[in-house]
């Protein structure tokens, strides 16, 4: 009876802990495809709106800011520190990703060197022609702060700009 016992209680811990690693495994993925969706989504709107942007306006490290439809800083992509990704535009606000532990953007100029295709980092707006952006957001799943999705970077010219 005490081997019995012994056994089942074995069995027993065995198959919880392989549900409890199989609910796990199921929350990660569903976690991975749901921050995949939204990066596609965020990139989709991002890539749309700045290739058809006349020019970028203004910039910082956290904030782009777009002339569009022949407006005057009617389109603003902004990156708060509680990590939101939102797209503004006149009172509309959209919130492309949250739970963003890393956004960096980048903007880069035309080429000024003969010969040569590289990007190069500016500073002046007017300049600018290619913006990169790199992010990483992550879920907490059972308690524990999880990234299940890799960084995320993307390159977008503007298009219409002259």
């Amino acid at each position: 009876m005490m081997i019995s016992i012994t056994i089942s209680a074995l069995i027993f811990t065995a198959v919880a802990y392989l549900g409890f690693y199989n609910a796990r495994s199921l929350a990660a993925l569903t976690n991975y495809v749901d921050l995949d969706r939204n990066s596609r989504h965020a990139l989709d709107i991002l890539s749309r709106d700045i290739r058809q942007a006349d020019k970028l306006a203004s910039f910082t490290t956290s904030e782009l800011i777009f002339n569009t439809g022949g407006g005057t800083n009617n389109l603003r992509f902004l990156y708060s520190t509680n990590g939101e990704f939102v797209r503004i535009e006149g009172t509309t606000r959209e919130v492309l990703l949250d739970k963003c532990d890393e956004m960096v953007m980048t903007v880069y100029g035309r080429n000024t060197i003969s010969n040569n295709f590289g990007q190069f980092p500016t500073t002046n707006a007017a300049n600018a022609k290619l913006l990169k952006f790199n992010w990483t957001c992550s879920r907490t799943i059972l308690g524990a702060r999880v990234n299940t999705e890799s960084v995320q970077s993307a390159k977008i010219v503007i298009r219409k700009q002259n």
